[in-house]
């Protein structure tokens, strides 16, 4: 009787816990965050010129697609858009649209010299929208 107590309270106590980091974690993924930035992707570059952004910051970015790859996009004012994992749609290669990702810095380009702007664990928001196309 009492080995079946403790091994019953055992999985109490392991059911709790779990439950409980369930319920306190921290988001992991992008769109279980509230963005700290929701606007166009020129707007985002000219708040980065004037200010440096910590990474890991949550942003909002609509805007036309300039580039696209499988697993990327990319806006005006070099800034790099990569698809999340997880992410199940299939993203447009033109058009404008909506994407909400985790800040990750800037770097300069060796080869081109342009400072490019990442930003990576994206989903795709809205699809494209042919009123704003221009």
């Amino acid at each position: 009787m009492k080995k079946a107590l403790i091994t019953l309270s055992f999985f109490v106590v392991g059911g709790v816990s779990i439950g409980l980091y369930q319920y306190y974690r921290t988001p992991e993924k992008a769109m279980e965050q509230q963005p700290v930035f929701k606007g166009s992707a020129d707007g985002f570059a000219g708040i980065l010129e004037d200010s440096e952004w910590e990474t890991g910051a949550v942003v909002q970015l609509s805007d036309t697609i300039k580039s696209a790859e499988s697993k990327s996009i990319s806006f005006s004012n070099g800034i790099i858009v990569t698809k999340d994992t997880s992410d199940p749609t299939t993203w447009p290669s033109t058009g404008y649209i909506t994407v909400q990702g985790i800040y990750q810095g800037k770097e300069v380009d060796e080869f081109f010299g342009e400072t490019l702007i990442r930003v990576s664990a994206a989903f795709l928001l809205e699809p494209s929208k042919s009123e704003n196309l221009n």
